[in-house]
């Protein structure tokens, strides 16, 4: 801006600067006044550790997100004009909220003013709900780094992860915090995490919930409803018809303060988006599309290209030559949209993956992929994702896949005899010493140590050694201890006591050693000891603020295997080796490090066999045997996430968008999917068994529900054998006597057979017929058990009326009166906090209810009725009637 006297010069001059990152202005020309420069004030310094973390928290975030956005072309050349509008579909009138998604930044502003900070964003599928939560969150934290607005920290989060039956959703938040940024700044010695989620500092962004199971989308908006409390803030993702069907049927539903539905997309407004984003070159080849969008906006064309997704996959399909999209104003090939999108869909993998020489001044260029291969590989990791009922794409699950499980043990076998061949040759020099143990001894007991060790690794950190994560560094190792004893399992007492006074212990034990040389065996507890305390320390999650990628989380595994067969595994053959010298000091005047070499060769081989990388290790190397996946699978994952195939989050991928995963899993035909066939329509349109969605907002297209077989109808438990069922007016009563089958000891008997196939096969004994008898002999133990439980038939009782609900099984019994229960459902069995993985019939108590016996407690103030072990989730619809009747409105289905 610039100021004028009457015949004179600019007096002053002022250079306004908005919404930018300026770091240098340079003034070119005479000034004849003062210069004076404006910039818009960046987010104060935090002065609090919580502030600080806070805003580490939100940069790790905004740079996150800001790859996935460039990988998905949001933005490019601009986002999406997509029409967002009030919808009536969440209960309550709410409040008026709308907009584009191309002027997310006024959206913002709407939701920052809500009342409690709720939004519900609905829409077909591929209507953009995704993309609008990115940019809304990209857009609340640039709010908040660069133009210093005291807005909370959005958390973009996928609610698959969240087992909304056992875990309150604010532990849940606070654990995935945790999780994903270990390493944010600590307040009072403690994560943040749980600070900034009391502190209502962070608004969680919740997607997928149309992804989940229909029973866990209940669970997950019926716990939304009740622990967000008063002031708790929420964005909620979801496609219309799912979260339609949740309002209509369940009680306990999210109140939201403003709900917004995608309208389809103007054919007039794709047509200028279309015509800003191709190619100058390629105006000619786009004509006739634009065309045609403009003219017929009913056309096949112009009503596929209504979402998001679909315009995508047109741009990504076409923008090369010598591809031509005015091919699909043809209507004799195309005469519906569900045919145009089939054929975008087809497209978008060869075009992903284009035949291309890669660019030489790149330092790392994307490999050149064959576009046939690469569609057979994706298609098998849709269908693998479809098999195991999940979205997320992790390579440590590809072990699930059933060629690796096959190969499990036959591989175990194989890997241990090479190995002990290697041994062999190894210590053959020394074979033969006359060490009363002998080499196979010392082998033998150094994979039962280490077994010991990883069992205690397990107790302490319970299921999350299921799941890799980015490890602690081994060279900051009091870091690394303060994270194993603040995410341990244990309570703080017994962590505490375990990190503060195992060194004291451990100490003492070897002090002891050396002054009463003659104790034996003290050596060999001090180093187990102190390998479990080094086995603790070096599972723990890294001190790292940015959120893991797979490719991290896979280095840190490699890494973790190999620390612990150089530290861990020597220091216990030290151990084995100085016991076995206190034994026989008077023959022995010196240690024979040969015996610890082989006690060596034992811990490490047990620690390298039972580790999570040889299991991915195995699972890559024989499904890329068999052509199901490429040889270099991450760094096939990580061009598919360049090309916007796949979004990553938190460790893992994802399909871009559940339409395509479906499409891909379906691509290879229904027998190698296990999915049934697509049915065909009248009018064209292709329609797949046991999908549950509707199409795309205003699209004509099949429902886009999880491909998956019907499950079978549930019959009524008087069908069950061994149950009657007896009604009454005001009663119903279950009873019978039924066989259990105990299943819960194959989880160690799996453990023990494993530690065992080592044991046999890296101590050199595989050559011997009685070593393999415990092969045999476990799993008949394990099915002599099973038998035993069949033997017996238990007494089961579950009786409705409408003043109590009562339940027997076995010995044990419950009652429970209707006034002193506030709700019924069905939810997973807990045992003394464990989970069964079986789902049985639970009540909720009113505050001062008499309490039953510990065993009856679950989760959450939930306590058992009855499980069913033979009354199979979903319940029976004569259990279920007889609830809803007879419960007074208590249940919840």
């Amino acid at each position: 801006m610039t100021e004028f006297e009457l015949g004179h010069g600019p007096t002053n001059i002022r250079n306004v600067v908005t919404d930018s990152t300026v770091h240098y202005l340079v003034q070119i020309g005479v000034l004849n006044g003062e210069l004076h420069l404006t910039v818009p004030p960046r987010g104060a310094a935090p002065e609090t550790p919580l502030g600080l973390a806070e805003e580490r928290l939100a940069r790790s975030l905004l740079y996150q997100w800001r790859a996935e956005a460039d990988a998905w072309d949001m933005a490019d050349p601009e986002p999406l004009a997509v029409r967002w509008v009030h919808s009536r579909t969440a209960l309550g009138p709410g409040t008026e909220l709308g907009g584009r998604g191309d002027r997310v930044g006024t959206m913002a502003g709407a939701l920052l003013e809500l009342d409690h900070r709720r939004l519900l964003i609905l829409g077909g599928a591929g209507a953009g709900k995704t993309t609008l939560a990115v940019l809304l969150t990209l857009e609340l934290l640039a709010r908040r780094l660069t133009r210093g607005e005291d807005v909370p920290v959005p958390v973009l989060l996928s609610l698959e992860s969240w087992d909304a039956e056992r875990v309150n959703f604010y532990d849940w938040l606070i654990g995935r915090i945790a999780e994903e940024h270990p390493g944010l700044p600590r307040v009072d010695g403690l994560h943040p995490a749980r600070r900034l989620v009391s502190e209502r500092r962070l608004l969680p962004v919740l997607d997928s919930l149309d992804e989940l199971p229909e029973h866990r989308r209940t669970a997950v908006l019926g716990a939304l409803g009740r622990q967000l409390g008063q002031e708790g803030g929420v964005v909620l993702i979801c496609r219309t018809e799912p979260y339609r069907e949740l309002v209509d049927t369940q009680r306990d539903v999210l109140r939201v303060d403003s709900a917004i539905e995608a309208l389809p997309l103007d054919p007039t407004d794709v047509a200028s988006y279309l015509d800003r984003a191709r190619q100058p070159s390629r105006a000619a080849a786009w004509a006739p599309l634009l065309a045609e969008l403009r003219s017929a906006p009913d056309g096949p064309v112009s009503r596929a290209l209504a979402t998001p997704l679909m315009v995508w996959l047109l741009r990504r399909g076409y923008e090369r030559a010598p591809a031509d999209p005015g091919e699909l104003v043809d209507r004799r090939r195309f005469p519906t949209a569900w045919q145009v999108e089939q054929h975008l869909l087809d497209r978008i993998v060869p075009a992903s993956f284009p035949p291309l020489p890669p660019e030489p001044d790149r330092l790392h260029p994307p490999r050149r992929w064959e576009p046939h291969r690469a569609r057979v590989w994706l298609s098998f990791l849709a269908r693998l994702m479809n098999r195991q009922e999940t979205a997320e794409l992790a390579w440590w699950r590809l072990f699930g896949a059933p060629l690796p499980r096959a190969l499990a043990a036959p591989a175990l076998i194989v890997a241990g005899i090479a190995l002990s061949l290697l041994f062999d040759l190894v210590l053959g020099a020394v074979r033969g010493s006359g060490h009363p143990f002998g080499f196979s001894s010392s082998l033998g007991l150094g994979v039962v140590l280490a077994g010991t060790v990883r069992t205690a690794g397990q107790a302490w950190f319970g299921e999350e050694t299921a799941t890799p994560r980015r490890r602690a560094d081994p060279l900051r190792f009091a870091g690394a201890l303060r994270s194993a004893g603040r995410t341990g399992r244990l309570s703080r007492a017994w962590r505490l006591t375990v990190v503060v006074g195992g060194p004291a212990v451990i100490l003492a034990v070897g002090a002891f050693q050396l002054l009463a040389p003659a104790t034996e065996g003290l050596a060999l507890v001090a180093s187990l000891l102190l390998s479990t305390y080094l086995m603790i320390a070096l599972a723990a999650p890294s001190d790292t603020v940015d959120a893991a990628t797979p490719d991290a989380l896979l280095r840190s595994e490699r890494t973790s295997v190999l620390v612990t067969v150089v530290v861990i595994a020597p220091l216990l053959a030290a151990g084995i080796e100085l016991m076995d010298w206190s034994w026989d000091r008077h023959e022995r005047h010196q240690v024979d490090w040969a015996h610890a070499l082989a006690a060596w060769c034992g811990t490490g081989a047990t620690f390298l066999l039972l580790s999570p990388w040889s299991r991915w290790l195995l699972a890559r190397c024989s499904l890329a045997l068999v052509g199901r996946l490429p040889w270099p699978l991450m760094t096939f994952l990580r061009d598919a996430h360049r090309a916007g195939l796949l979004q990553r989050t938190a460790g893992t991928y994802r399909f871009r968008n559940l339409r395509l995963q479906q499409h891909l899993a379906a691509m290879a035909g229904p027998d190698a999917a296990g999915i049934p066939p697509a049915r065909v329509a009248p009018d064209g349109a292709a329609t797949e068994a046991g999908a549950t969605g509707g199409a795309a907002a205003g699209g004509t297209g099949p429902v886009t529900g999880p491909v998956l077989p019907p499950a079978p109808p549930v019959r009524p438990a008087s069908t069950w054998r061994g149950l009657t069922v007896r009604r009454a007016p005001g009663s119903y009563l279950l009873s019978g006597r039924i066989r259990g089958v105990v299943l819960a000891h194959w989880g160690p008997i799996g453990a023990l057979l494993g530690l065992q196939l080592v044991r046999t096969t890296v101590g050199g004994t595989w050559d011997r017929l009685d070593s393999w008898r415990p092969m045999i002999g476990l799993p008949a133990l394990g099915l002599l058990m099973m038998l035993i439980s069949l033997l017996p038939r238990r007494r089961i009782e579950l009786h409705i009326t409408d003043t109590f609900v009562a339940a027997r099984w076995g010995r044990r019994r419950c009652r429970y009166e209707w006034r002193d229960v506030e709700e019924v459902a069905v939810r997973r069995v807990h045992v003394r906090g464990r989970d069964t993985h079986v789902h049985g019939i639970h009540v909720r108590l009113r505050p001062g209810a008499p309490v039953p016996p510990a065993r009856f407690r679950g989760r959450d103030g939930w306590y058992l009725v009855q499980p069913m072990t033979v009354v199979r989730s979903p319940l029976p619809p004569d259990v279920a009637e007889a609830l809803a009747e007879l419960s007074g409105g208590r249940w919840r289905p």
